[in-house]
């Protein structure tokens, strides 16, 4: 994402409750995406969540990784949103964790009374240098991400910046810098990162998490393609903006950052032929990304009105209904200032989702949604060292095998099934580990040709296999 940093006083704006909620769908070809957090003098994400025709927003930006402060806690960045204070490593030094954020919690339990879907977003153009150094740090950043943002656990005792409010899953908006030194970096554990997510959204019974990724039109993606091939996503929030020769603007105007002869085109097609071919969820909904005003992108030229917007949606939602999801854009304040007949960028262009002849819609239901559950925290860890007991746990792993699965005697037991097809291997081993996190031998159960890959030898659990 093009990224601007407000630090000003925080808006305070009453939160209204909707008296009637759209119950969100994935599979819908009519949803609305928008980025809230690095907005101009921002009003509170629950003022955007009375606006019916969002349905998923993602709350940017977790934008600084733990092995870029020496594995200290994670940094955030929500425009006016929190004071300045932040949270204490354990070291006793301090980190770039915004502590103060005290409406933003609130607010996405009002959000998700509502019926929206809220994502925190990792990543962003600041600073250039996110990554992850290996898979044992993504683990890590994993666990943290889930006892920080996810059901709360007694027996953690590290920070929330968000309260008791429980996020609906994550978004990778990853926008590091491209150097040729170590190009790994610019993937390397995202994959392992996700998989772990994925491991604890199976434990917790009573809530549905996502994934999504914001990968840039260009094709391959430098940061994402690579974990959209390995990974199970949900929803890919492509920007058609950003880089000139396969934007949005480029359908228009084919000489708009073209290269060489070659005609320049919105790369839409090109990312339903990747889905189709290389990522791991064929499935995965795809959103066309775009600017919400002139002023969002550094050319004001990739910005599209919304009679531009429908001539898009009238091609895409048609020609491919299983793939496409809606319109991503970025950013709320930017929308709603925005205005097309005094109604704001976004829900213009949802209008036109909704009403299109090719639109699937979301249903409308006449209660307020509102849940609470409690929730044990499953820990993946990180060494191989394990004198408890050993438990059970049912837990259907979405994305992560095709066939029944248990672990052997040294870990806690887990067993289920996957509705989700995916790896040939059931990649699950009897308590001891293969190539990745650990090293060691062991054999599968059930019986099955080895498979290299990411292991955690405790839970002994396959994260990620090779290709």
């Amino acid at each position: 994402m093009f990224t601007k940093y407000f630090l000003s006083a925080v808006t305070l704006v009453s939160a209204a409750t909707a008296a009637a909620v759209t119950t969100f769908d994935a599979d819908a070809n009519t949803n609305m995406a928008v980025y809230w957090g690095q907005g101009p003098d921002q009003q509170r994400l629950a003022h955007f969540c009375e606006d019916s025709t969002i349905d998923i927003i993602p709350v940017a930006f977790l934008n600084i990784f733990p092995d870029q402060v020496n594995g200290g806690y994670p940094g955030t960045n929500f425009g006016n949103q929190c004071g300045p204070e932040t949270f204490v490593n354990k070291d006793g030094s301090d980190s770039p964790l915004l502590s103060n954020c005290q409406f933003i919690g609130p607010d996405i339990k009002t959000c998700q009374a509502m019926g929206k879907k809220v994502l925190l977003s990792l990543g962003g153009a600041i600073p250039t240098n996110q990554s992850i150094n290996n898979d044992e740090s993504a683990v890590a950043f994993a666990n943290f991400l889930w006892n920080a943002f996810g059901p709360e656990d007694a027996t953690y005792d590290g920070p929330r910046p968000f309260g008791d409010a429980v996020v609906d899953g994550f978004d990778f908006d990853i926008e590091s810098e491209i150097t040729g030194n170590d190009p790994a970096s610019q993937y390397r554990g995202y994959g392992t990162m996700i998989d772990t997510l994925r491991i604890f959204f199976a434990a917790d019974s009573d809530k549905v998490y996502y994934i999504s990724a914001a990968p840039q039109c260009v094709i391959p993606d430098a940061h994402l393609s690579q974990p959209i091939e390995t990974a199970w996503f949900d929803f890919l929030f492509v920007q058609f903006y950003n880089t000139p020769q396969c934007s949005a603007r480029a359908y228009f105007d084919a000489s708009y950052g073209r290269v060489g002869d070659r005609p320049s085109s919105i790369s839409f097609d090109a990312w339903v032929n990747f889905v189709r071919t290389k990522a791991l969820n064929k499935d995965v909904k795809l959103y066309i990304g775009l600017p919400a005003a002139p002023a969002v992108t550094y050319d004001p030229e990739m910005y599209i009105a919304p009679d531009d917007v429908y001539n898009l949606i009238d091609l895409f939602q048609c020609r491919y209904p299983k793939e496409f999801g809606g319109i991503m854009v970025y950013e709320a304040t930017y929308s709603e200032q925005n205005l097309i007949d005094n109604k704001p960028f976004a829900a213009v262009v949802k209008s036109q989702l909704t009403d299109h002849e090719c639109a699937k819609p979301a249903t409308l239901t006449s209660s307020t949604v509102s849940s609470t559950s409690t929730f044990s925290s499953l820990s993946i860890p990180l060494s191989t060292e394990n004198t408890s007991p050993p438990t059970s746990t049912s837990a259907s792993m979405a994305g992560m095998h095709n066939s029944t699965f248990t672990v052997g005697p040294t870990a806690p037991i887990i067993t289920g099934s996957s509705p989700i097809p995916s790896y040939n291997s059931p990649g699950i081993w009897n308590g001891t580990s293969s190539t990745g996190v650990n090293s060691g031998t062991g054999s599968l159960t059930p019986s099955h040709p080895a498979s290299t890959g990411v292991w955690n030898a405790e839970l002994a659990i396959l994260l990620r296999p090779s290709p």
